[in-house]
């Protein structure tokens, strides 16, 4: 695509100029991905490469000085009507899952104080049974991976036991689960992501000085847990029918120590099996 642009500029009887030619070295593995950006990026009907080899496109349109293209646009700096913000990523399906600015340094410092928060809190976590009764055991305490002086808090494993009365529980709900409204379920799904959201500070405390994580890592976890629960929700609402559709039986869901939280809910929250749950906090995930 970029022949014609090159002989322009390096061609004898034009403008006889000397041009250097841009090539990457490497293996497949490494420049396959590289490739696959440049084409997306050189093949778009916007890109200059494009437009260059496109005869129908003006050369005073193609040289048009972007600063004054962009100060035609009313009001000035306004967004482009065709690229919706992060946040309507995905239309009218679903909201996407708010992100965080670390480069904001009053972000940073209020993440900071989220910190601070979460290390002065007593966490405490155990096993959620029926009923909302928690169980009760031997708690241990469980500590920063970076930093053990730092005690995060103390958490009480689930028992065999404990899952075995869950998995009763669960049985003995799944009539009533099954015949739950579809909009009813969906609902729960979309209340748990927002509740989820509304903690997001709180979750990165937990989640950097349980698991590990750094910052980044720790908004990913969060975002990636909250578009589970949205995606799920948005599946169910368009496709799902109480009619059509029958569950699994009760499962254990056992999610890894180092994603507690989204793997977690991207497994329990399907609408073909009414999930249980013998650990409600990313707290009680350790490894």
């Amino acid at each position: 695509m970029g022949e014609p642009l090159c002989e322009e500029v390096t061609g004898r009887d034009k403008m006889n100029r000397p041009c250097r030619v841009y090539a990457p070295v490497g293996t497949h593995e490494t420049l396959l991905a590289y490739l696959v950006r440049r084409l997306l990026e050189n093949g778009a009907n916007t890109s200059f490469v494009n437009r260059i080899a496109d005869e129908n496109v003006a050369i005073k349109d193609l040289i048009a000085d972007p600063v004054d293209e962009a100060s035609k646009i009313v009001p000035l700096g306004a967004p482009h009507a065709k690229i919706p913000l992060p946040r309507n990523l995905y239309g009218a399906e679903r909201l996407n899952s708010m992100g965080l600015d670390l480069s904001n340094e009053h972000r940073l410092a209020s993440l900071s104080s989220a910190l601070l928060a979460s290390a002065n809190h007593p966490w405490r976590a155990a096993p959620m049974l029926a009923d909302d009764q928690i169980a009760l055991g031997n708690a241990r305490d469980v500590c920063n991976p970076a930093d053990h002086r730092d005690l995060v808090g103390t958490v009480v494993e689930a028992s065999a036991e404990h899952v075995s009365a869950s998995l009763a529980h669960a049985v003995a709900a799944a009539p009533i689960w099954q015949a739950t409204p579809v909009e009813a379920r969906a609902d729960c799904l979309s209340r748990a992501a927002d509740l989820l959201e509304a903690q997001m500070h709180t979750l990165m405390g937990l989640v950097v000085r349980e698991a590990g994580k750094s910052l980044a890592n720790a908004v990913s976890e969060i975002r990636e847990a909250i578009d589970f629960l949205r995606y799920y929700s948005a599946q169910i609402r368009s496709e799902f029918s109480n009619d059509t559709h029958r569950p699994l039986e009760p499962v254990v869901c056992i999610s890894p120590w180092n994603f507690p939280l989204a793997i977690f809910m991207g497994q329990w929250p399907r609408p073909s099996q009414p999930a249980t749950r013998c650990s409600q906090s990313p707290l009680s995930k350790r490894r």
